[in-house]
């Protein structure tokens, strides 16, 4: 017994041999881009800020915004999967670590045999105990453990990261609603005006003064208007019952929603495209993914080597039979145990090339992850641009419009104008104010979007905490 304490023990001690060294990110990076992409130092669209705000929603200072924002983290079962999945993950490592730790178990029974034919009954009893400890000489269970962290690390950054998306989708979600009512509203009003205008136009007729052409004209564009007010209600429905899905309602259709839309933040600094790395938690969790299958790609390369375990037993059995020669004693029993393979028909190989070709699909999908986020930036920052310049036009243009409606409306009823160019003119004049609310809306969803590209965040909960083993 005392040499195999020592053998433990020299076990023991040799099994603390340091792991590999897990590839930096700048590592990985050359890795996922060796000779095609070079990161440039700054935005190719533009605008060179040097910080990215934390809490954004505050920036919005919309209370309503805020509230649904809450209720959606609140009740989205979406949102609620991911979260049982950090779970997952955190008790899988929790599984794996403790794999590292002796295995400690029990026995006790007891037993009562009757013989046929026979009088009285036999008894016994058992009592046993064993503990097994697998000594983790080169290091493939802490490679093990190592690759449970790096997963749950990942899980719980897609888990934050599925935060912070869900309350982007919402407060895009509920910026595309105020779009759809403000539609339903222009709607209704271009109804009216045409209504107007018919109403108008056969007085006129009746008076000479108009044409059966005015009238039909009219009454067509009267017709169209209609039509448009059952789409932009039909679509405001749709937009509502989104919104209530998200929240986790009964897609009923009866949220109500802002009138308005709510004052614009201003841009977000953009920051540096490297320091992107550091901030995107998409980016971080894929990150995470690539360290994950470095680690298992060691272990199946270390699982080739000889496995050694320690077991101790000890206990004692009772029976009548057994006492009546005084043959009751309690047993001990010490070994230490080699696993050595030798051949397996490939089927370790096979899993070690497995590990080697999914640890090269992680780097890919590393560098997928880095250009995708590259470019949703690239995007949002030249769409920041592009609608900060075209909303000044959009607006003089309906200032215009509107300025056109009132000077032929007035030559109409004066006699100078035919109804035709009246009409046409109200037309421009009311999309010209339809584009102008889809604008404000593409505003506010591109602003959104530009902070959650950026690695802003909306809410600021911590993810789940891993329990055990790290």
């Amino acid at each position: 017994m005392r040499s195999l304490l020592a053998i433990a023990v020299l076990a023991a001690l040799l099994g603390g041999c340091a792991l590999k060294e897990a590839p930096t990110r700048p590592e990985i990076l050359e890795q996922a881009f060796p000779a095609t992409i070079d990161i440039p130092p700054a935005w190719r669209a533009g605008q060179q800020p040097d910080a990215v705000p934390g809490d954004w929603l505050a920036l919005f200072n919309d209370p309503a915004l805020a509230a649904v924002i809450a209720e959606a983290m609140a009740h989205n079962l979406d949102l609620r999967q991911a979260a049982e999945g950090v779970v997952i993950a955190q008790q899988n490592l929790v599984r794996i670590g403790a794999q590292l730790r002796p295995q400690l178990n029990a026995e006790a029974g007891a037993k009562v045999m009757k013989e046929h034919n026979q009088s009285g009954t036999t008894d016994s009893t058992l009592a046993w105990a064993s503990a097994s400890w697998e000594i983790d000489l080169w290091g493939r269970l802490r490679s093990q453990r190592a690759a449970a962290a790096a997963r749950y690390q990942a899980t719980a950054l897609d888990y934050d990261f599925a935060r912070q998306s869900l309350a982007a989708v919402t407060a895009k979600t509920w910026y595309l609603t105020i779009e759809t009512r403000q539609l339903v509203a222009l709607g209704e009003r271009t109804v009216a005006v045409f209504r107007e205008l018919t109403r108008l136009a056969e007085a006129r007729r009746k008076s000479g003064k108009d044409s059966d052409l005015d009238v039909v004209h009219v009454r067509a564009n009267l017709d169209v208007a209609e039509s448009q007010l059952e789409l932009s209600r039909q679509l405001y429905a749709e937009a509502r019952r989104g919104l209530e899905v998200l929240l986790g309602r009964y897609p009923a259709a009866e949220i109500e929603v802002a009138a308005v839309y709510p004052r614009l933040p201003p841009p977000a600094d953009a920051g540096l495209p490297a320091s992107l790395l550091e901030r995107r938690l998409d980016v971080l969790s894929a990150e995470q993914t690539v360290l994950a299958a470095f680690r298992q790609q060691e272990a199946a390369q270390l699982a080739l080597l000889p496995g050694f375990s320690i077991s101790l037993n000890g206990g004692r059995l009772t029976d009548e039979v057994l006492s009546t020669f005084n043959r009751n004693p309690w047993l001990a029993m010490a070994g230490i145990d080699a696993y050595i393979p030798i051949y397996e028909g490939g089927a370790l190989r096979a899993v070690v090339e497995i590990a080697t070709a999914e640890q090269a699909q992680a780097v890919a999908g590393y560098g997928a992850t880095v250009l995708d986020a590259f470019r949703e930036v690239e995007n949002s920052l030249a769409n920041e641009q592009a609608l900060a310049r075209r909303m000044p036009f959009m607006e003089s243009a309906l200032k215009n419009r509107s300025a056109a409606v009132d000077i032929a409306t007035k030559q109409y009823r004066a006699g100078k104008r035919d109804l035709l160019w009246v009409s046409q003119l109200q037309t421009d004049q009311l999309l010209a104010e339809a584009d102008v609310i889809k604008m404000r809306s593409t505003q506010a969803v591109n602003r959104i979007q530009l902070f959650l590209a950026l690695g802003g965040r909306l809410v600021d909960t911590p993810p789940p905490v891993a329990q055990g083993d790290s």
